[in-house]
């Protein structure tokens, strides 16, 4: 096509001009994901595979694996990696020290990288960033791939009202793709308060109501399980014709799949990939065996991870790894009785910790999270304090973590400050509600189909 983009993999957008193609946004294209737990159900096509090989410039959202994938930037050498400011820098400095070609984005501004194709980047205190993309002067897409264009929507919104043609893209499905892997003391599955299927096509409605946009589609939600410890989890996927469900046509426009848009033509057509054939693989393959112990360095290791992030000593007694069929208990010196034990195999759970990257074990849900003490989640108090502020935002103490949010609150000013104040409130809400299952579910289906 001489102008437009085309939808692929997970959360990949090729944008071409004049038949070149210019820009791919998080592409993962090869390896199982998160210690092995997640595949791609489709393949690339040829074509795809080339351009993605020829495209200049690589946008990357945040450092999900899913997201930003190594493997398959090695594929993707000459090309000029964009990576959003994001507090910490810590995707900057890595790839950086890798020998890439690395650029720092400036946050709210238009960067032209063709004549007519331009991005805006705004990321948000969540280590997620959005991406509005400009092909010429009638079509926008504003990518938000797993976020929500935290602290400036305002800004987005004004700057994508301006096309005439608006594809609004995100994370939305039946939520596979969070941590879900959670029991009680005595041994009891929770299970997720989504196991009642939403009509996502209502979620989408909302979504093309929210940002004013013409045209949406699934995104960033291609994945299935593959490992055989997470495999109890395949029965929570999101299937590709579920996402139209309950659309609402007065919205918008969905496209019920991946698809191709030319912006000259105003067409868009959709793409029919190949299914990869599913197979699940024994942990063994990613070195994990749920019977090895840890070792005394491991010990020294894990106490000096979880105690270096004081929110967790105002929130939790104890952090207890049971690893092997052993428990090692760390004590944070908070409120009595309330912590967390995480079951997991020695393996991925110590490359979690040595690589900083905590988030990554829970996300493959084959590690077990034991709640105690009236915990309801790791939402809000543990997960984004270890894995988005303190893994990736390198925000450890109080003090760290006062200024990082103000960061964020200056480079957004007052819609930063209200959607903080917002999603926290929400936060809390939501794990209140949640202790009671059939309000919580009447309140999310009221809300649905209020904002549909």
């Amino acid at each position: 096509m001489d102008l437009g983009f085309e939808t692929c993999g997970n959360a990949t957008l090729i944008a071409y001009d004049r038949g070149e193609p210019v820009l791919a946004t998080d592409p993962w294209l090869v390896g199982l994901q998160y210690f092995g737990s997640w595949m791609l159900p489709y393949r690339f096509t040829e074509a795809q595979e080339t351009a993605l090989a020829r495209a200049k410039f690589v946008w990357l959202s945040h450092g999900h694996p899913d997201h930003l994938n190594l493997p398959s930037l090695e594929r993707l050498r000459r090309a000029v990696l964009l990576v959003p400011q994001h507090r910490g820098g810590r995707i900057f400095r890595d790839l950086q020290a890798a020998g890439y070609m690395v650029r720092e984005v400036p946050t709210g501004e238009w960067v032209a990288l063709t004549d007519r194709i331009a991005i805006l980047t705004v990321p948000d205190w969540n280590q997620d960033a959005a991406v509005l993309i400009a092909l010429g002067r009638r079509c926008g897409v504003l990518n938000l791939n797993d976020g929500g264009g935290l602290g400036n929507r305002a800004l987005l919104a004004r700057e994508l009202k301006a096309f005439g043609r608006r594809f609004v893209l995100r994370l939305i499905n039946y939520s596979d793709g969070d941590m879900m892997n959670f029991f009680t003391e005595s041994g009891e599955r929770i299970e997720p308060v989504w196991v009642v299927k939403k009509p996502l096509g209502l979620v989408y409605s909302a979504l093309l109501k929210r940002w004013d946009g013409t045209h949406t589609a699934p995104f960033s939600c291609h994945h299935v399980y593959a490992r055989e410890d997470s495999r109890w989890a395949s029965r929570y996927e999101t299937p590709l014709e579920a996402h139209g469900e309950g659309f609402n046509p007065a919205r918008g426009e969905f496209i019920p799949g991946f698809f191709s848009y030319d912006a000259l033509a105003d067409r868009w057509q959709l793409s029919e990939p190949e299914r990869v054939p599913r197979v699940f693989h024994a942990p063994s393959e990613f070195g994990d065996d749920w019977s090895e112990c840890l070792e005394r360095e491991d010990v020294a290791a894990l106490e000096r991870y979880f105690l270096r992030f004081e929110h967790l000593r105002r929130r939790f007694e104890f952090i207890n790894l049971r690893v092997g069929g052993r428990d090692h208990t760390i004590s944070i010196g908070g409120p009595r009785g309330r912590g967390l034990t995480f079951e997991a195999p020695r393996g991925s759970l110590m490359s979690a910790v040595r690589g900083e990257i905590f988030d990554d074990l829970l996300l493959g849900n084959f590690v077990r999270t034991i709640l105690h003490g009236g915990v309801r989640s790791v939402y809000p108090d543990f997960a984004p304090f270890v894995a988005k502020y303190g893994d990736n935002g390198r925000a450890f103490t109080e003090a760290e973590l006062h200024e990082y949010f103000a960061a964020y609150r200056r480079a957004a000013g007052l819609q930063g400050w209200l959607d903080q104040l917002r999603v926290e409130s929400s936060r809390k809400l939501r794990v209140t509600l949640a202790a009671n299952r059939t309000v919580y579910l009447t309140a999310r289906s009221l809300y649905r189909r209020l904002c549909a």
